[in-house]
């Protein structure tokens, strides 16, 4: 259940960084790149989703 609440957050973010007309964007108090920021989520969303497929196909 918490993989597919962290999958939902990512989309959120990496969605709304596309609404808003900002340059940057801040990751855990840092400000980079919006395309480095979009990017880092993305990579994110990939390693939760692994998981999450890994986990829903043990016996």
């Amino acid at each position: 259940m918490t993989s597919i609440i962290g999958m939902v957050i990512a989309i959120i973010e990496i969605a709304y960084s596309f609404i808003g007309t900002n340059d940057t964007g801040q990751f855990f108090g840092f400000e980079m790149n919006i395309w480095l920021f979009r990017l880092l989520w993305l990579g994110l969303f990939g390693i939760v989703f692994y998981g999450y497929l890994k986990e829903s196909k043990k016996p």
